[in-house]
C-alpha cells in the first residue's frame, strides 16, 4: 500500500432647497356633490385593483415567459446541434473501425491483400455502412489499387467509362496495376453475393495512390487520418477520407487502407430537424465550407464541368453571413445576433476533438419562430383575463396543487438524494401516473445508493451524485493524513473462537472505528482482516485534517474502551487496538482498470502510517503520531515524545509522539491530572536523553515509572541510559532509533 507526503456610499445627488412660499387668497368653498355609494366605490376600486392586476400579471408573464422560452430555445437549439454532432460522429466512428481492421488484415497477409481476396471482406463494410462511396488498399512498391464501391439502385452512369452498370450489379470492384510499367484499371461488376456481371478496362486516368495526400500523411504519421473536405465525382457530393497505413511485421509502413465517406446522409438528417418556420442548421469545416445542409444539392457548386464546394457566405442568405459575422466578433459558441429586423439565434458547436478536424454544427433560428405567437397570446389574455381571472384562478389553483405538490415534495427529496441523505423511502403518491412511476424508480435509486455507499466512500459517492461525472481512472497530489490500525494478538483472538463468532466480533470492532472516523468527514478506505486504512483531506477537502484525524483516533480509543467492558462483563474476549496517524503528501483518486477501480490513496506517506502502528508494539502505546501531524494539528493535542525513530525501511530519523488526550473540544477525550503528569515527565526524561545527561533521563523516567508502572517507556530509555552510562556513544551518535521490524 501506498500514499503521498506533504483564497463610501456615493453622495446622494438629490437636490434641496426651500420652495418658495406662495400665499393663496381665501377662497370660498363650492358646494360638492353627494359623491358615490359605498357600493359602486367598492366595485369602481375592485374593477380598478383587478385590471391593474390583470395588465401587470399579463405583463409580468409575457416578460418571464419570453425569458423562458428564449432560454428554453437556448437549449433546445444546442440539445439539437449536440444531437447533430453525435449523428455524424456515428458515421463517422464506424468507418474508422472498418478502416483500421481492413489494413490490419493486409498487413497480416499482403499477397491475399493484393490479389482481391479482401474484396468480400469490403462489400461486406459498404453493405451494412451506407454512408461510404467506396473502401480501398493502396500498397506503397508498385502503386496497386483495389477499391470497392456500392452501386445505388437507379444508378446511369458510374464506372471508368461512366457508362450504365450492367443489371443487378450491386458493387464495383476496381484494380489498378502497373505490372511490367503498363498501367492497367479494371472495374468489375457484381452481384451482392460476389456473382460477376461484368468488367470494363480504361488506361485513361493512370491513378496512383502514392502521391495523395491521404495516403502521405496515413503513412508519414502512422496512425488513422482524416482528409480534408472534397468533392467525389461519382455522386457529386461532399466527403472525407479515412486513412490507416498497412504496417508490416518488421514495422515498415507497406501501403494503406482509406474510405471515402459522403456526406448527404448527415445532410438527410439536417432536413429532418425541425426549427420553426425559419430555422436552419448546417455543417461546415474550418474555411467555413459546407459539408452538410438540409438541401444537400446546395454544398456543391458546378462551373461547367467542374465541381467545387461552397462556402457558407456563398449561399446567398443575409441571415447565415450576418450570423458568420456575429460569431466572429463575439467568439462564444452562442450568440444572439440581428438580421434582417429580426432577432436570431445561432449556435457555434464544435466537433470532438478526437475527430481532428475544426468542424462546426451551425443552427439559425429565429426568435419569433419561438416567442412570436407569445405575443399574440398575451395580447388576447389581455382582453380575456377580466372574465376568466377569477374563476381560473380557483380553478388553477387547485389543479395546480393537486399536480405540483408531489413534484415540489420530490424535488425537495431529490436534493436530500445529492446530499446523499438516503434515509427512509419516499412516501408520495400523485394524480399522475408517470410521477408515481417516478416516485418509484427513485426509491429504487435511493436504496442502490445506500448499498453502494457501503463499498464506496460516502463522501465520493456524494460527490459524484452531486456533480454527474463518469468516474474515471486517476489520482491527484494532495496532502492528506494517513490512520492505520491493528488488533493486537489478533491470531490469538482467533484461535478462541469460532469462525462465526469471530466474524460477529470484529465486524462490531470495523463498525466502531468506521463510526469514528465518519464522525469527523474521514473516508475509510479498506479493511485488511482485522486492519483498517482511513484519511482526511479527500475526496472532500478539510483544512484541519490533521485535527480531525486525531480526534477519529481517540474516539476509537475510548469506543473500543467501552466495548471492551462490556465484552469482558459477556464473558467475550477483548481487543487492544493500536493506531498510526501521519501527514504528508501522497497520490489518491481511482486505481485499479474500467471493470473495477478502489478510491485509495498512494505514496511514502501511508508506508509511513503503516509502520506508526507497528511503533506501538515496541513503545508499548496505543497512539502513535508523527512530527507531521503534530504540526499540522496544531496546539490542542496533548502528546508526549516517544522516540526519535527511523521506521523499517528508513535509515533517516523522524520524531515520533504518543497521542494522549484532546485540549478544550469534547470532554471525554480531555487530559486527566495523570496523563498530563506523564507527559511532563516523558518530556523531561527524553531532553536529558538527547543531551546525553543519562543520569537526569534515569531519575525522570523512573519518576515516571512510578507514576504509570504499566508504561512500557521508562523502562526503555532507563536501559538505555544505564547503557550509555556505562558505555558513551560516539562524538556523532544523533539518539535515532532504528526498527527492525514492522
Amino acid at each position: 500500500m501506498n500514499t503521498m507526503p506533504t483564497a463610501p456610499e456615493p453622495p446622494s445627488s438629490t437636490p434641496s432647497g426651500d420652495a418658495p412660499e406662495r400665499l393663496f387668497p381665501e377662497r370660498r368653498r363650492k358646494k360638492r356633490g353627494n359623491g358615490l355609494s359605498l357600493r359602486i366605490n367598492i366595485m369602481g376600486t375592485f374593477v380598478a385593483l383587478l385590471s391593474i392586476t390583470v395588465v401587470t400579471l399579463v405583463t409580468f408573464a409575457y416578460v418571464r415567459n419570453s425569458a423562458s422560452v428564449l432560454e428554453l430555445m437556448g437549449r433546445f437549439v444546442e440539445r439539437v446541434s449536440s444531437s447533430g454532432i453525435a449523428s455524424s460522429m456515428a458515421l463517422l466512428d464506424p468507418v474508422e473501425t472498418s478502416v483500421q481492421a481492413t489494413a490490419r488484415l493486409a498487413a497480416i497477409d499482403e499477397g491475399r491483400a493484393r490479389d482481391g481476396s479482401l474484396f468480400p471482406y469490403l462489400m461486406s463494410i459498404l453493405e451494412t455502412q451506407e454512408q461510404l462511396q467506396s473502401i480501398y488498399l493502396a500498397f506503397d512498391a508498385d502503386g496497386r489499387f483495389l477499391q470497392a464501391f456500392p452501386i445505388p439502385p437507379g444508378t446511369e452512369k458510374f464506372g471508368a467509362n461512366d457508362s450504365k452498370p450492367p443489371e443487378g450489379a450491386k458493387f464495383a470492384l476496381r484494380v489498378i496495376d502497373r505490372k511490367g510499367g503498363v498501367y492497367s484499371d479494371v472495374w468489375t461488376y457484381v452481384t451482392a453475393t460476389g456473382q460477376v456481371l461484368g468488367s470494363e478496362t480504361s488506361n485513361q486516368l493512370n491513378y496512383d495512390p502514392r502521391p495523395r495526400p491521404w495516403y502521405k500523411d496515413a503513412i508519414a504519421t502512422k496512425r488513422l487520418i482524416w482528409s480534408d473536405l472534397l468533392v467525389y465525382t461519382s455522386n457529386r457530393q461532399p466527403g472525407i477520407t479515412a486513412a490507416y497505413p498497412i504496417i508490416a511485421a518488421d514495422g515498415r509502413a507497406i501501403g494503406a487502407a482509406a474510405a471515402n465517406v459522403a456526406t448527404n446522409q448527415m445532410s438527410a438528417f439536417l432536413a429532418k430537424l425541425d426549427l420553426g418556420q425559419s430555422g436552419i442548421a448546417f455543417i461546415v469545416d474550418e474555411k467555413e465550407q459546407l459539408i452538410a445542409h438540409p438541401d444537400a444539392a446546395r454544398t456543391v457548386r458546378q462551373d461547367g464541368l467542374k465541381y467545387s464546394l461552397v462556402k457558407a457566405d456563398q449561399l446567398g442568405e443575409s441571415v447565415i453571413t450576418d450570423a458568420f459575422a456575429a460569431y466572429r466578433a463575439a467568439k462564444t459558441p452562442t450568440i444572439s445576433f440581428e438580421s434582417g429586423g429580426h432577432r436570431h439565434l445561432g449556435s457555434f458547436n464544435p466537433f470532438p476533438a478526437q475527430l481532428g478536424k475544426n468542424w462546426l454544427m451551425v443552427i439559425i433560428v429565429l426568435e419569433d419562430d419561438f416567442v412570436g405567437t407569445l405575443r399574440e397570446n398575451s395580447r388576447e389574455l389581455v382582453a380575456t383575463g377580466f372574465v376568466v381571472m377569477v374563476f381560473g384562478l380557483l380553478l388553477v389553483a387547485l389543479l395546480s396543487s393537486w399536480i405540483t405538490r408531489p413534484l415540489t415534495l420530490l424535488t425537495r427529496e431529490i436534493q436530500k438524494i445529492q446530499r446523499f441523505d438516503l434515509n427512509g423511502p419516499i412516501a408520495l403518491h400523485a394524480i399522475v401516473a408517470e410521477v408515481n412511476e417516478l416516485i418509484h424508480s427513485m426509491n429504487m435509486m435511493k436504496r442502490a445508493l445506500r448499498t453502494f455507499g457501503m463499498f464506496v466512500p460516502r463522501d465520493l459517492v456524494r460527490e459524484l451524485v452531486a456533480s454527474g461525472k463518469a468516474i474515471e481512472l486517476g489520482g491527484q497530489n494532495r496532502t492528506l493524513t494517513v490512520m492505520f490500525t491493528d488488533v493486537a494478538d489478533f491470531t490469538g483472538l482467533s484461535e478462541r473462537m469460532t469462525a462465526g463468532d469471530l466474524l460477529v466480533h470484529i465486524s462490531r470492532h470495523l463498525a466502531a472505528i468506521s463510526e469514528c472516523v465518519a464522525e469527523e468527514d474521514g473516508t475509510v478506505d479498506k479493511y485488511v482482516g482485522d486492519a483498517v486504512m482511513a484519511f482526511w483531506g479527500a475526496p472532500v477537502w478539510r483544512d484541519d485534517h490533521a485535527l480531525r484525524g486525531c480526534i477519529s483516533a481517540l474516539k476509537a480509543r475510548r469506543v473500543q474502551a467501552l466495548m471492551n467492558a462490556d465484552w469482558t462483563a459477556q464473558g467475550l474476549p477483548t481487543m487492544f487496538v493500536r493506531i498510526g496517524l501521519h501527514t504528508a503528501p501522497v497520490i489518491v483518486g481511482n486505481i485499479g482498470s474500467a471493470w473495477r477501480m478502489s478510491y485509495t490513496a498512494m505514496g511514502d506517506g501511508v508506508n509511513v502510517a503503516s509502520r506508526l502502528e507497528g511503533v506501538n508494539k515496541v513503545y508499548g502505546t496505543q497512539i502513535c503520531i508523527s512530527q507531521a501531524v503534530v504540526d499540522a494539528a496544531g496546539p490542542s493535542l496533548v502528546v508526549r515524545p516517544l522516540d526519535l525513530v527511523a521506521v523499517k525501511g528508513r535509515k533517516a530519523g523522524a520524531m515520533v509522539y504518543e497521542l494522549m488526550a484532546l485540549r478544550g473540544g469534547n470532554p471525554d477525550l480531555a487530559p486527566t491530572a495523570a496523563e498530563l503528569e506523564m507527559c511532563r515527565l516523558t518530556e523531561e526524561g527524553f531532553s536529558a536523553y538527547q543531551e546525553r545527561r543519562w543520569t537526569d533521563a534515569i531519575a525522570a523516567y523512573e519518576n515516571l515509572a512510578a507514576l504509570a508502572p504499566a508504561d512500557k517507556v521508562p523502562s526503555i530509555f532507563i536501559e538505555r541510559s544505564r547503557h550509555f552510562l556505562a558505555d558513551p556513544p560516539s562524538p556523532d551518535w544523533s539518539g535515532v532509533y532504528e526498527m527492525k521490524t514492522k
